[in-house]
């Protein structure tokens, strides 16, 4: 045989294991793909193990209990093939728990050092599986019903000493237990590992936003208190100069919030989405002389109100300076912020003379804008930030004429 062929030959004899336990191709998801190659492990072993069992075990030889369970565990194997995962996990984990009954109810008498065989194998290959295949809660009710079941069948079978077994049951237990502490320490650190994983995602959304929004509010933010600056300096001392140094005052205070936002510890964020759009108002009333924001909020999200990541504020930031810059003289801003089924639904309109036709379409793109002087990044902006939890906004009429949206967040 040519050298190339024989290498071929030999690396697929070692890929043949990896092949036939393969999980099924609609088992997508990283930890089930896992829980099934093992499933698929275990049963193809079993299938090769269990012939040499009838043979090897003289307690039972008689009784063809191995060569059957080869036959069903082939099948199961089949099954485990396909997208009934949790089918074939559960006969399984049945067949291992059930299986020291079957074999002690076969003989009258046991002696103490074939019947450990039965008490310790079985349950523990049982714990073994649910360890890998079963929630933890349902673990713990596997080794509690097998080990109960087992000091009813031993005290009740005649031909079996009952202090031999209780000693042979009190052993394969604690090694049971141990099985289902790893099982809860492999659980544990997987659910942080996943809780991190989401959390780095997150944060690296945030801080992509986070650039444009550096670009697009401090570039805003900045011209306003240059024309501020340049309109106090042209009052001559007059009352109006007050009003002026309190909207410089307001857009400062923004920008720097906006520059420490990443400097904050997870403790010190306003999470609160209430106190957050309540906050903002505040604000938004100063920044924008004539602007007036009022905040209705239902009764259900008052005594429980839901909390989201650091730049959700930022996005209603930007829905009031749009309405600032777009909603005519002294605009009135409305938020009405309400529970609808899962989501946390908040109505943002004002009483401005709308939004065009033209552009309502693709009004969250970049570079649309509703304004000759914006650069058309505020509301896409707004849209990726509300996006980024998993939310959506949309442009509606529910508010009358003026420009309305609704924005829907997970509660």
């Amino acid at each position: 045989m040519e050298p190339s062929k024989s290498g071929s030959l030999f690396k697929r004899l070692l890929d043949l294991p990896w092949t036939l336990t393969e999980p099924a191709p609609t088992i997508t998801e990283g930890g089930m793909r896992r829980k099934a190659r093992f499933l698929r492990t275990a049963l193809l072993t079993g299938v090769a193990v269990f012939p040499i069992l009838q043979f090897a075990t003289n307690s039972i030889q008689e009784f063809p209990v191995y060569s059957l369970l080869t036959l069903i565990l082939a099948g199961v194997y089949l099954l485990s093939a396909t997208e009934h995962l949790q089918l074939a996990s559960t006969i399984t984990i049945i067949i291992a728990a059930i299986l020291p009954y079957v074999t002690i109810l076969l003989k009258p008498t046991w002696s103490a050092g074939v019947l450990s065989q039965q008490i310790l194998s079985w349950p523990i290959l049982a714990a073994l599986l649910g360890s890998q295949l079963l929630s933890l809660k349902k673990e713990a009710l596997l080794i509690g019903a097998m080990n109960i079941g087992l000091l009813i069948l031993s005290l009740s079978h005649p031909g079996i000493v009952f202090g031999d077994a209780i000693e042979l049951i009190g052993v394969g237990f604690a090694i049971q237990m141990f099985l289902m502490f790893t099982s809860w320490t492999q659980e544990y650190y997987s659910t942080q590992l996943e809780h991190s994983n989401r959390t780095h995602a997150a944060r690296g959304r945030e801080l992509e936003i986070y650039t444009s929004l550096l670009r697009h509010d401090l570039g805003n933010d900045v011209q306003m208190i240059l024309g501020g600056i340049e309109l106090s300096q042209m009052s001559n001392g007059e009352p109006r100069q007050d009003g002026f140094l309190d909207s410089i005052l307001a857009a400062a205070q923004r920008m720097k919030s906006l520059l420490q936002i990443f400097s904050m510890s997870e403790a010190e964020l306003d999470s609160d989405i209430i106190m957050v759009i309540e906050k903002i108002g505040k604000r938004a009333e100063i920044a924008f002389k004539g602007m007036r924001v009022s905040i209705n909020v239902s009764e259900e999200v008052k005594q429980s109100p839901p909390k989201y990541g650091r730049l959700v504020a930022l996005a209603f930031e930007n829905l009031l300076r749009n309405a600032s810059q777009h909603a005519g003289n002294d605009p009135n801003v409305e938020l009405m912020i309400s529970q609808s089924g899962d989501n946390l639904e908040i109505l943002f309109g004002d009483d401005g003379p709308g939004i065009d036709s033209s552009i309502r379409d693709n009004l969250f793109e970049k570079g649309v804008s509703t304004g000759a002087e914006s650069h058309g990044l505020g509301l896409y902006l707004t849209r990726t930030i509300i996006e980024s939890e998993n939310g959506s906004i949309e442009l509606t009429t529910q508010n009358g004429p003026g420009c309305c949206f609704l924005i829907k967040l997970p509660y």
